[in-house]
């Protein structure tokens, strides 16, 4: 995925797939272009940081 394409689906509070698991974007990094996700539905999700070309 593009960063772009990642920035716009934060600003619409959209979720992404990441290794195989619907995530929330919770915030993102345009410097290292990277994006903080955590699975969907979980009380105390991990959190992971990862590029947005890693994501779904």
């Amino acid at each position: 995925m593009t960063f772009e394409r990642l920035e716009a689906l934060y600003d619409a509070r959209a979720n992404v797939h990441y290794k195989g698991k619907l995530c929330e974007v919770i915030s993102i990094n345009a410097l290292k272009q990277t994006a903080q996700v955590a699975e969907v539905d979980q009380i105390f999700p991990d959190i992971y940081e990862v590029k947005a070309s890693e994501l779904d």
